[in-house]
């Protein structure tokens, strides 16, 4: 543990969908891209080739290939986006993005990807979806990855 890293202190805000040996799937606070998580190692590294194996065995086989299978099922992303520039915080995590060239529904609410087929930055910073709606959202995709 890194005192000084965000993660390692817990003071990065998002919910925990699913714990696995070595990586915690966890749910942004912000939904513009429906399903969007972040893949966070459990102990503090910097880099993907610094990883061990069976950390990189269990991302690779295990927690990527599950988390896109339950996005798939609920959702049906047209693609994934998948970024890891640690610029802000240096502890190695994936951002999972679904991305989407069509409007998606959920719980009545309705999600737009605006910036379909490009870049997914920018993207409203304070985009916010109801509380319940976000419970709801977790549930669902932690279900579907059980």
């Amino acid at each position: 543990m890194e005192e000084s890293c965000e993660f390692c202190s817990n003071e990065f805000e998002h919910t925990v969908v699913k714990e696995f040996e070595s990586w915690e799937v966890q749910l942004f606070t912000n939904q513009y891209y429906l399903g969007r998580c972040l893949v966070k190692l459990k102990r503090h590294e910097v880099d993907l080739n610094d990883l061990k194996r069976r950390e990189r065995q269990e991302l690779f086989e295990d927690v990527l290939p599950e988390l896109r299978e339950a996005l798939r099922s609920l959702f049906d992303p047209d693609l994934y986006n998948y970024t890891s520039l640690r610029n802000d915080c240096r502890h190695f995590h994936i951002h999972v993005m679904p991305r989407y060239s069509s409007p998606r529904k959920f719980e009545g609410v309705e999600f737009v990807d605006e910036n379909w087929n490009s870049h997914y930055k920018p993207y409203p910073s304070d985009f916010e979806i109801d509380e319940e709606v976000f419970d709801s959202l977790m549930s669902s995709i932690s279900e579907k990855m059980s």
